[in-house]
């Protein structure tokens, strides 16, 4: 929590916290109503208001993740029993996921919180039957949605595991007392539940217009009408659904939520307490619950509330897999339920480890061992099984988490202090990220994300403009307007080196950026660049083709030069077009040689391509690099033809990329020549 830098995410959710604490509703500088992670904002400005650093609503995501560990270990105890509940309760409190979201400005422990809540009450109220807890639970339920949109998703399973739950003790004659109440009774029993239910389809309809009104995937508007709220209510439901019969895709994208450590080693433990209570359940015989025993009622309940969390649970997994549209499946959303896949996880090795002790217990028949579901004390048999198993745990997960708290993410501070610490007047920024401009600089001018696809839902069009959702910062979406902008303006550029590299451009784009602007400094994976005094952009197709290939893992293309026919002192921009066939292994360095006919060089040039940039052992095989030098000619170089040469080498020891059927002798190509006027 103290030592990882805010991500991206986090910026926005400040922002969001910031524009509530100057207007008490969070609607961004560009008009955006911003409903992501809703009720979180409001409580992180109420933390705010105590300390206004980031690190104040760091401490309100770590204080919801200590009471979900706390109200887990609670849980498990009353449903099942204390080993359980401590079992469980050891799993969230190290689990990567969970350290992870509890220490960042995001809503997911809120949600999670809040999720545990509702399924817990939910639960209750209704083995109980008891109404209070019911509205109770639709309380919480109302706050999950406004958490987070993803908590609809829970509709479905909650309903289905509620009919489940009232089947099973109907089956088992457990509503005996119920069934005996008077008419009027009865008739109050069902206005109460056809009121819980139209409370329930309201707080759906609700958390659908909240999220409309945020208009996802850069909608328009809705309007403030009966058939405007229609309306928005289906396009939030094809926005966010999309059935799939490809149920592989669906489950790897949400997989880790069940493979990542310790998920891993509690998913199969769930899966044994769901199918040993399914099968106890079914051999169950009808029996008054007065006349059960206090340890077959206990039994009894651990059963339906194992059927009521394993329904959640595995419902909730299939609508992810199979009714999500494909840029929704991610297992972050299934975070919602870790508590759950602990409990039950716990209370299958509480299974295992009964059984095994009444193995044990056989060699010494005077030993009594208590059922696995008699909420009693901790025996000292109990205690060790715990102890051994979450030592385990925290064993096998160890090296996860060292790898989570290893990884303190990109350094936005110091990278915007450097732009902050040298502005100047006239000067412009451009981002991928202009909530963190806003953070940093009070202001974002161009929004520089251009591949289409994956980030458009960042986009509104306001006035016929793509501008970002946040600032409205316009768009730079092509390359004539990158060209426009970095010529027309002083321009800073802050981009991560995962936008850069890989997410946010397409390569032409981005090489069009690379040439355009110059690498200032960079910062545990944040780079800043300066647009050059007089950009100029680069061909797409090079002037002279070549035909040569460097150690079979790289080919060059051709080249432009600028200008065709230097003059003496005059600096030549060279632009050279390559193409890997093989991932290269090293960061290679190119050199560029002008000579002579007779041979003697008369200007050089050593570069590594693209810098730290764009560096050659990320080259994408198959795809076309454009990379430039500048050649700086002598001002006594007389004037004639000159042999221009291209190689490759490893700068750390010299070594030379071998040339096929090199013919110079020194591994190096003659691209071509040029005339000095």
């Amino acid at each position: 929590m103290q030592t990882v830098q805010l991500y991206p995410d986090e910026f926005v959710t400040l922002l969001a916290i910031d524009m509530i604490k100057a207007k008490g509703w969070p609607v961004m500088p560009s008009g955006l109503f911003y409903e992501h992670g809703f009720l979180f904002s409001y409580l992180g400005s109420l933390a705010s208001l105590i300390d206004s650093s980031p690190l104040a609503v760091r401490w309100l995501s770590l204080w919801l993740g200590l009471a979900t560990v706390g109200l887990t270990f609670w849980v498990g105890q009353r449903w099942y029993s204390v080993s359980a509940g401590l079992i469980a309760a050891a799993g969230l409190a190290i689990a990567p996921a969970a350290i992870h979201w509890s220490g960042r400005v995001r809503m997911y422990a809120l949600l999670q919180l809040l999720v545990l809540l509702t399924i817990y009450l939910a639960y209750e109220g209704l083995s109980r039957q008891q109404a209070r807890l019911r509205w109770a639970a639709l309380l919480t339920y109302l706050g999950a949605t406004l958490a987070h949109f993803v908590a609809v998703a829970l509709a479905p399973p909650l309903v289905l595991a509620s009919i489940a739950i009232v089947w099973a003790k109907k089956r088992t004659n457990s509503t005996s007392a119920m069934n005996g109440a008077s008419p009027s009774a009865n008739l109050n029993r069902r206005r109460s539940y056809l009121l819980e239910i139209l409370a329930f389809v309201a707080i759906l309809v609700i958390a659908f217009l909240v999220k409309r009104a945020g208009q996802p995937k850069g909608l328009e508007a809705l309007d403030a009408n009966a058939a405007g709220a229609a309306t928005g209510l289906v396009q939030v439901l094809n926005v966010y659904s999309d059935f799939s019969f490809n149920a592989l895709a669906g489950w790897q994208a949400i997989s880790p939520f069940y493979l990542n450590l310790p998920a891993l080693i509690f998913a199969p433990l769930a899966g044994l307490a769901v199918v040993v209570c399914l099968v106890q359940l079914f051999k169950i015989k009808a029996k008054a619950e007065a006349k059960r025993s206090n340890l077959q009622f206990e039994i009894f309940n651990a059963q339906l509330v194992t059927l009521f969390l394993g329904l959640i649970l595995i419902t909730t997994t299939l609508e992810m897999v199979l009714f999500v549209s494909a840029d929704r499946r991610d297992d972050k959303y299934l975070f919602m339920l870790l508590p759950i896949l602990f409990l039950l996880g716990a209370y299958g090795l509480v299974i295992v480890s009964h059984w095994l002790l009444v193995i044990i217990s056989r060699r010494n028949p005077n030993r009594q061992i208590d059922h696995p579901n008699r909420r009693s004390a901790l025996t000292t048999s109990q205690l060790i099984v715990s102890l051994i198993f979450m030592g385990l745990i925290a064993v096998i997960t160890w090296p996860a988490i060292q790898s989570l708290l290893a990884n303190t993410g990109d350094n936005y501070d110091a990278a915007f202090a450097y732009v902050r610490a040298n502005w100047q007047d006239g000067d412009t920024v451009l981002t991928g990220t202009p909530a963190a401009a806003a953070l940093y600089l009070g202001r974002n001018d161009f929004y520089g994300v251009q591949r289409r696809g994956g980030y458009d839902y960042r986009l509104l069009t306001i006035g016929g403009q793509a501008v970002d959702r946040w600032l409205a910062s316009p768009a730079i979406r092509t390359e004539a307007d990158l060209h426009q902008t970095l010529a027309a303006n002083k321009v800073w550029l802050v981009l991560e080196r995962w936008g850069l590299q890989r997410e946010y451009y397409d390569l032409p784009f981005q090489q069009q950026l690379l040439a355009q602007t110059d690498l200032i400094t960079q910062s545990q994976g944040i780079f800043v660049l300066r647009s050059k005094t007089n950009p100029q952009s680069i061909a797409m197709q090079p002037a002279h083709s070549v035909q040569a290939t460097f150690g079979d893992v790289v080919q060059l293309l051709g080249y432009t030069a600028e200008p065709e026919q230097p003059e003496p002192g005059q600096s030549l921009r060279l632009t050279l077009y390559w193409q890997p066939i093989a991932t290269m292994a090293h960061n290679y360095t190119v050199f560029v040689h002008l000579r002579q006919p007779t041979g003697g060089n008369v200007a050089q040039a050593d570069h590594r391509p693209l810098g730290d940039l764009y560096p050659t052992s990320i080259w994408p095989v198959g795809e076309t690099i454009r990379e430039t030098s500048e050649l700086t000619l002598p001002a006594d170089i007389p004037p004639g033809d000159y042999d221009l040469w291209v190689g490759v080498y490893l700068l750390e020891t010299g070594e030379r990329l071998p040339v096929q059927n090199d013919t110079s002798g020194e591994n190096a190509v003659l691209v071509g020549q040029l005339s000095v006027e």
